[in-house]
């Protein structure tokens, strides 16, 4: 141990030194370290503490890896099981909590203690068990492969907990995991790439999360870890990308958001799917990189996204995670900041609001650009005098913290002023019979309202229903059409002044800039009635904006109109003329989208008959869009998508009631959506769009209390004999796809059944049930141990039968059980105390309760063991055969006096060397072929003998220290 004061000097870049070494010979100067650090106070289960150390061999970054450390050690090609190792024990005080070592198989893949990585790719333990703890002990050995005289460190810099006031939202580590991965798959890209750049506050660089292409269920996963848990008003944002094949074929819905507040089970789970909106899962479509908030709803300090592998593709199973931080809930925004409008040369007020506490920060730029104002919620951001539509762009911060929310967009449209020239006016082209209204209609390219005055400056403004005199003024509050009746020649001509109020920001026309109408009236008794009724089909809609806009509207008309009087439709602001045939019938080719689009869906018409105008209206009838069903319900196993909604073949689908985009027909719908039904290039101010909700139905995954089930042949089991805890459950021969089996169906020993639940409606869990059948035929037993050459009253034997059964019952003629033989124990042993009728019985049942054939009985061969000169034998552990004259050859004393016969074994249980009557000549040469060929010098390392003396009626069994 060297300056082991570093380990608790505050300072993470010194550290404390804990060696090891494997000595100058075996069993001489070997010798393990350890050092152990102790907390102030006793910290609560399920705190997170670090500790950061570094070790000498390359450890640490296959063990980040949780359960694929030991494959990821394969493809480097470290060993991590023989070479240096640590122990780390987590204690309270003298008790040991937990402890975990770098040797054992599958080493710190829980979530009470893993290795983690920040963004400088330090390595730490992540330490959260599910007990109080005050003291952390590191323990650093080496293991047997790697030879003699050998010395290995670790560096311990520091132990901590708490919090870092400087990261607020910033993940401070991350580590990651696999299942159902080999070997062959993580060489063939599975895994985890540049863990750290998902940590790194860089929303540019991106770890790369993989699954290869593979047919295989499997997963692979990164977790991130924060200083502190989440509060209200929070949210976690997960930045990522995901090649569009993927998203096409559905993968997001086998990525999982998990979280989890330290090693506690996670509380959270949803796939990412559910956790988009149409604009983000646009984007992901498109190839972008999207940033998508996530709110736990609780308190929590890690964030695991998980990819699964989405069966039958083709396709490489990846994805870019760019970072994964913690910052305030995205602000909102307030009614009167959204969809912003104003007046050219204007300014606005720009109000957002977020948690109590936090700031806004505005910006010119999505990403990037200038910070323009930092206001509390609810204060106001103020523009400049705006002359051209300007976006600006709002984030949520923690006062003093650097993560913000994504910025969320606001745009402000700037509207030119209309003048006068922006209006025309149909109506007083000519004069107007004073038996007729007056008819002003006014349009304009500029949407809007329209108000009336009877002075040029709007000070004097006329209302609907006004009465002056004898004249009454009606105004189409559709149109803004001014009806006026009561009009005579002796006050001609009036005047009357129209402005036109924008519909976005308000902007109307400047007093003095008002479109004036002319109106001339000639005293007249004459009058007309015009019949007509133009029908327009969702056909003709089309055919209006999509095709031949052409529509003939045609009609009839009586009283005083004569034969060839011009006649004038104003329809959406446009005029056709035309002329009364002879029998006083007209027939006008108009714009059939004008017939779509006209305001207040009536045909003005204007009859010149003579001396002046006549008029009267023709109604439009528009017709409406009809879906039979506006709830439609689909199975989650089906996999649906938009082409799989029941509409009319010329309907066209869209995610809002005004989006000018039509979605894909092959886009997977998604469960509680709402999809809007249109005709593609139909205003939808004529034809209204219908809403489609959309119910994905998804039973979940049924469950069992036991996914291994053992069955006796003898039941003649069948698959309706699978134990699940819901009703209605359905099995498959395989997690995906696959045969339907019959309840009926015999249970096969060895195989795997997926089961489902099925629903009323005929839905299916998408996820099934994997349950591992065993079909247990009962028998035989099997019974080992020696049978021949018992020593009476001298050595004690064991002798085992199958693991894994109950209710053993031993019997044993002739002897003593010393050990085992109980109603759990698979095993006893024995000394025989007898010469005569001396066996050894058993039975047992399985754990389905199936009864093996019969009892198996071993008779024992009980002999009286002479020892003669037993303990003149001698084993010298250690050789050295270098040809130096001593100690080249393994030597046994007395060996010579036995007959013998010997075997030699490497550490993984070869064989090497074999003889028999041995004279102590062995030099180290290999005598038989094997790991090595027959005839070559065994290297350097520990071996293992047998020795068997047939006079002495045992084996001497020991290791032996070869050196060179």
């Amino acid at each position: 141990m060297d300056n082991s004061a570093n380990a608790i000097d505050g300072n993470l870049s010194t550290s404390a030194t804990v060696r090891a070494s494997t000595g100058i010979a075996l069993g001489i100067g070997a010798y393990a370290g350890h050092l152990e650090v102790e907390f102030p106070s006793t910290l609560p289960s399920n705190t997170t503490s670090y500790v950061k150390l570094d070790t000498e061999e390359d450890l640490l970054p296959l063990l980040l890896g949780g359960s694929l450390g030991g494959l990821l050690s394969d493809i480097v090609g470290v060993l991590l099981i023989g070479n240096q190792e640590f122990t780390v024990s987590i204690k309270n005080n003298a008790g040991t909590v937990m402890e975990e070592s770098s040797g054992n198989a599958n080493p710190f893949a829980t979530d009470m203690l893993r290795v983690v990585t920040n963004v400088d790719n330090d390595y730490f333990l992540a330490i959260a068990p599910d007990s109080d703890y005050n003291r952390v002990r590191l323990t650093n050995s080496i293991g047997s492969l790697i030879g003699l005289n050998n010395t290995r460190e670790l560096n311990l810099f520091g132990a901590f907990h708490g919090p870092d006031p400087a990261l607020c939202g910033t993940p401070t580590y991350t580590s990651f995991d696999g299942s159902g991965l080999t070997l062959d798959l993580l060489n063939l890209g599975a895994g985890v790439t540049n863990p750290h750049l998902a940590i790194d506050g860089d929303l540019g660089t991106s770890s790369l999360i993989g699954l290869g292409v593979l047919g295989v269920a499997a997963s692979i996963e990164q977790t991130v870890y924060f200083d502190t848990l989440s509060e209200a008003g929070e949210n976690f944002y997960i930045r990522l990308g995901v090649d569009p094949e993927l998203v096409q074929a559905g993968i997001l819905n086998n990525i999982e958001a998990i979280v989890q507040n330290g090693s506690q089970a996670p509380f959270f789970t949803e796939n990412i799917s559910s956790l988009l909106n149409v604009d983000l899962l646009g984007l992901l479509q498109g190839g972008e990189i999207v940033t998508i908030p996530l709110d736990p709803g609780a308190p929590a300090d890690r964030v695991t996204l998980r990819l699964s592998s989405l069966l039958n593709i083709s396709l490489d199973q990846n994805l870019n995670l760019f970072e994964i931080y913690r910052a305030p809930a995205m602000p909102e925004l307030n009614p009167d900041s959204q969809d912003v409008s104003i007046c050219d040369g204007s300014t606005v007020d720009l109000t957002a609001t977020t948690s109590v506490g936090n700031q806004l920060r505005w910006y010119d730029a999505e990403t990037g650009g200038n910070l323009l104002a930092t206001v509390n919620s609810g204060e106001a951001y103020a523009t400049p005098v705006l002359n051209t539509d300007t976006t600006y762009y709002v984030a949520a911060v923690e006062v003093g913290c650097p993560e913000e929310s994504p910025r969320v967009p606001v745009t402000v449209s700037v509207v030119d002023i209309p003048t006068a020239s922006d209006i025309t006016i149909i109506g007083d082209e000519n004069p107007i019979c004073s038996s007729n209204d007056v008819v002003l209609i006014p349009t304009s390219d500029v949407e809007g309202s329209y108000s009336w005055y009877f002075d040029a400056n709007a000070t004097n403004e006329i209302t609907d229903g006004q009465v002056v005199g004898s004249v009454t003024y009606n105004i189409d509050p559709d149109d803004g059409t001014l009806t006026i009746n009561g009009l005579n020649q002796a006050g001609s001509p009036y005047s009357y002044y129209v402005r036109i109020t924008e519909a976005t920001a308000g902007c109307e026309n400047a007093p003095g800039d008002l479109q004036v109408a002319n109106v001339v009236i000639v005293d007249s008794g004459a009058s007309v009635n015009i019949v007509s009724a133009p029908i327009i089909t969702l056909d003709n809609l089309i055919d209006f904006f999509l095709g031949t806009p052409t529509y003939a509207v045609t009609g009839s008309v009586t009283g005083d109109a004569n034969v060839g009087d011009a006649i004038t439709l104003t329809i959406n602001g446009q005029t056709y003329n035309g002329v009364l045939d002879a029998n006083l019938d007209f027939d006008i080719d108009v714009d059939g989208s004008d017939l779509a689009l006209d305001p207040d869906a009536a045909i003005e018409v204007f009859i010149n008959g003579g001396l002046c105008t006549l008029t009267g209206d023709i109604d439009i009838d528009i017709p409406v869009l009809i879906v039979d069903d506006l709830l439609q319900i689909f199975c989650a196993t089906d996999n649906p998508t938009l082409l799989d909604l029941e509409v009319d073949s010329n309907i066209s689908l869209f995610d809002s009631l005004d989006s000018v985009v039509e979605l894909d027909l092959g886009t997977p719908l998604v469960d509680g959506e709402v999809y809007f039904a249109g005709i593609l290039g139909v205003p939808i101010s004529v034809l209204a769009r219908v809403g489609i909700t959309v119910n994905i139905i998804n039973p979940p995954t049924p469950t069992t209390t036991s996914s291994t089930q053992t069955f006796c042949a003898s039941d003649e089991p069948t698959v309706g004999d699978l134990q699940v805890n819901e009703p209605n459950v359905v099995f498959y021969d395989s997690p995906n796809g696959g045969q339907e089996l019959d309840p009926s169906t015999t249970l096969v020993d060895g195989m795997n059944y997926y089961g489902a639940i099925r629903d009323s409606d005929g839905c299916e869990s998408t996820t099934r049930l994997q349950v591992a059948v065993t079909v247990d035929d009962g028998g035989p037993i099997t019974l080992t141990g020696q049978t021949e050459e018992a020593c009476l009253n001298g050595e004690e034997y064991t002798y085992t039968t199958e693991t894994g059964k109950q209710m053993y019952s031993w019997t044993v003629t002739g002897g003593s059980i010393v050990a085992g033989g109980t109603a759990t124990d698979n095993f006893v042993t024995v000394t025989w105390n007898s010469l005569q009728d001396t066996s050894i019985s058993v039975i047992y049942e399985n754990p389905a309760g199936c009864n093996p054939v019969e009892m198996f009985q071993l008779d024992v061969a009980v002999v009286n063991c002479v020892l003669g000169e037993e303990f003149c034998l001698r084993v010298y552990n250690e050789f050295s055969p270098n040809n130096d004259g001593f100690n080249d050859f393994f030597e046994i004393e007395c060996i010579e006096n036995y007959a013998n016969s010997i075997q030699v074994f490497s550490r993984n249980g070869n064989k090497v060397f074999e003889t028999v009557d041995y004279q102590n000549n062995w030099d180290g040469i290999a005598n038989v072929n094997g790991i090595l060929n027959k005839g070559e010098h065994l290297p350097s390392g520990t071996y293992y003998y047998v020795i068997n003396i047939p006079e002495l009626s045992r084996n001497l069994v020991g290791w032996i220290q070869l050196a060179r």
